[in-house]
């Protein structure tokens, strides 16, 4: 890639608001593990498929953290759900 297309690369990000870094970082994150992984058509149907959620939680203005604490509240409860059925 030629140094004026990455400068411009920087100048855009440096452009972006905070709440959408997370998102540009999750891609660049996609974009390293598809590479890597070429031809991993299982995580390109599972990265699709999750597309509405990535969606909504951006237009949601929901930052990084709190869908991280609301993944770790439902997985918590499901364990003390399984846990609970295991000793009955």
């Amino acid at each position: 890639m030629a140094l004026d297309q990455r400068q411009a690369i920087h100048q855009a990000i440096d452009k972006l608001p905070e709440e959408r870094l997370a998102e540009l970082r999750s891609f660049i994150g996609y974009l390293f593990y598809k590479d890597q992984k070429q031809g991993a058509a299982w995580f390109k149907a599972i990265y699709d498929l999750f597309e509405p959620v990535r969606t909504a939680v951006a237009e949601s203005g929901m930052t990084e953290e709190e869908v991280d604490q609301i993944l770790d509240d439902a997985l918590e409860e499901v364990r003390r759900e399984r846990d609970a059925q295991s000793r009955s």
